[in-house]
């Protein structure tokens, strides 16, 4: 998380975020290990030193529960989560839900 406020920080957020997914997601890396997502950011054209580093200021630190307390409040407990009115969606495999792309499911 403090990765993805490093990010956003350095004007690559989407970027971050599309890699990061691709990652945990399709890929299965454990993304807890510093190395393992360094290096992994690296092949894929972000800087994974500098997300790494950036991620350690106090900045960053402070940020992590003003971006994340509201989302928790309303029942977040991953990422991706998204909410459609009060209904929330965790997880890539939602975002084909039907609710999401602005149809009724039947």
């Amino acid at each position: 998380m403090r990765g993805a406020i490093a990010a956003e920080l350095a004007a690559i957020f989407a970027r971050y975020v599309d890699v990061v997914f691709k990652l945990m997601w399709e890929e299965g890396k454990k993304l807890d290990d510093p190395e393992v997502i360094r290096g992994a950011l690296d092949e894929r054209g972000v800087d994974g030193a500098r997300i790494l580093a950036r991620g350690k200021d106090e900045d960053v630190k402070r940020a992590l529960p003003c971006d994340t307390e509201p989302s928790v409040a309303r029942g977040t407990f991953g990422a991706p989560t998204f909410f459609v009115g009060d209904e929330i969606f965790f997880g890539k495999h939602r975002l084909t839900d039907r609710r999401l792309r602005g149809r009724a499911s039947c």
